[in-house]
Formats: structure tokens, C-alpha cells, sequence
């Protein structure tokens, strides 16, 4: 009985009381916003930028280093996003199209479907089957398509996607990406889609 109670706790804590690491916005340079830089993987032991070697599943899609964001209220947050995954499409064209972000655009450098560098302010990307990923907050109405890096993109490269939207009061506010991108699950919304902590989390407006 103490062994199998022993086990459970320590399921317990693993799984049902764990919950990523929060990231706290960092103050800009100029002006009273904050930043926080994110990195999108096909697989977390593909990460770049920020590694995870001791997860679970390293071979998940997710958002690195962590989907708990912590943003200050009554604020302008500016997300840098380095997007190194591949396209997975959308099934809803309606989501190519950038909302609730300051401006109505998103800043992108990225490659081309010859490999040749660009950049570029945009408002929606013209070919929902190109979208890699996608940031979402829904009840803020954020919600920002991440195009999927090439196939001619060199080796190690990223697309890298910015823009900025404004907060109000306090609370937390779940965040997502809408891209069915989970692969080896039923039309892609298993797995790394439906856990917390890797394409799903929360931003905690304080």
C-alpha cells in the first residue's frame, strides 16, 4: 500500500502538479513597453534558442522556452517570435489574417521560396497553406499567423515574426496556436495541441 501510494504521489506531482516555468516581460529600451522573445520548433530537440533537453517529448512541436507569460497591465507588449517550423496550413483562411495587434501589421524576415532573405510589414499572409503557426489570445482578439520557414531556407534558419498589442486590466488570458500541427494525432489536435505547455498556455497580466 505505501508503495503504490508512493507512486501515485509521484505521478501526481509529475503530471497533474506541474506547470511550466513563467517568463516575465522584459522593459524595452524605449518607451514603457515590455518584450518577450518566443521560439517556435517542429521538434524540441531541434530548438535553437532555447533548448529543452530534459522534456518528455522531445520529438512535440511547441513554443520554447515556456507558454506561461507574465506582462504587466495597461501596456504595450511586443512579441519577437523566431519561427523555425515548417508550414502545416490552415483548414480556415479566415486565420491568414493578422488581428488585434497594434497597427495592423507584423514585422517578418524570412525566406523566400528560392532561399533569398526578405522582409517586410504585412497584414495577413496571401497563402493560408503556408502558415507554420499561429499566436492567439482570443479573448484579447490577438491573433497573428507565423509562416512556415521554406524548404530552400538555409540550414539552422528561422523566420523571425514581430508585432505588438496592448493590454488592459488585470488577468489571465489563455493563448494558443490554431494550426492543426500535431503530428502522429487525429487531424492534428492531439498531443503537443492539447497540452498545456507546449502549444497552449496563458498570459498573466499583473
Amino acid at each position: 500500500m505505501a508503495a503504490l501510494l508512493a507512486l501515485f504521489a509521484g505521478f501526481a506531482t509529475s503530471f497533474v502538479f506541474h506547470f511550466p516555468p513563467t517568463l516575465t516581460a522584459q522593459p524595452t529600451t524605449v518607451g514603457n513597453g515590455v518584450t518577450i522573445h518566443l521560439e517556435t520548433v517542429a521538434a524540441i530537440s531541434d530548438a535553437i534558442a532555447f533548448p529543452r533537453p530534459e522534456d518528455p517529448h522531445p520529438d512535440w512541436v511547441s513554443y520554447l522556452p515556456t507558454t506561461v507569460l507574465k506582462v504587466p497591465a495597461n501596456s504595450v507588449v511586443t512579441i519577437s517570435i523566431d519561427q523555425e517550423d515548417g508550414a502545416s496550413g490552415l483548414r480556415n483562411p479566415y486565420w491568414a489574417k493578422a488581428q488585434g495587434i497594434i497597427g495592423g501589421t507584423f514585422h517578418m524576415s524570412y525566406f523566400d521560396d528560392t532561399g533569398a532573405p526578405q522582409v517586410g510589414d504585412f497584414s495577413e499572409l496571401p497563402d493560408p497553406t503556408s502558415l507554420g503557426h499561429s499566436f492567439a489570445i482570443p479573448d484579447l482578439g490577438v491573433f497573428v499567423p507565423l509562416l512556415g520557414i521554406s524548404d530552400a531556407a538555409p540550414a539552422g534558419s528561422h523566420n523571425e515574426i514581430t508585432f505588438s498589442f496592448k493590454t488592459g486590466k488585470a488577468g489571465i488570458f489563455r493563448w494558443q496556436c490554431f494550426v492543426p500541427c500535431g503530428a502522429g494525432s487525429i487531424y492534428g489536435n492531439g498531443n503537443a495541441m492539447s497540452a498545456f505547455g507546449y502549444m497552449q498556455g496563458t498570459l498573466v497580466v499583473q
